[in-house]
């Protein structure tokens, strides 16, 4: 049982590890999941949710929020990557002007094994 304090009160999180095995590459992976979540899914599953770059050139995809944060990657022009840990929610960060726009609002992406960032304004979501 983890317990984390809150200023709102206290959130209880009952954890399980789930082992899931990539038989594709024949690795083994370790997740911490809430108790109460549905069983985990193989690595052969389909992702749910698709960021897809709308423009008509390549989308960088960023470390942080905003403009000012390091390339680490970009998605192609009418490419795909998988939602990041944000799901399908978009946050408030730099401002950047992209995609006939201005804008403050980014979305999270599956890059490389990590999250990067893309500008809301340039992508929609899918499958």
């Amino acid at each position: 049982m983890i317990m984390k304090s809150m200023n709102r009160g206290t959130v209880r999180l009952s954890l399980k590890v789930a082992t899931v095995t990539a038989s594709l590459i024949g690795a083994t992976a370790f997740a911490i999941v809430p108790a109460s979540a549905a069983p985990a899914q193989t690595a052969s599953a389909a992702a749910t949710c698709y960021v897809h770059n709308n423009s008509s050139s390549a989308l960088n995809v960023r470390s942080g929020a905003g403009p000012s944060y390091s390339v680490i990657g970009t998605i192609a022009p009418k490419g795909k990557l998988p939602c990041g840990s944000l799901g399908e929610r978009e946050v408030t960060g730099g401002k950047y002007t992209a995609c006939g726009g201005t804008s403050p609002y980014w979305m999270t992406v599956r890059i490389n094994g990590v999250d990067g960032w893309v500008a809301s304004a340039c992508v929609s979501l899918g499958l």
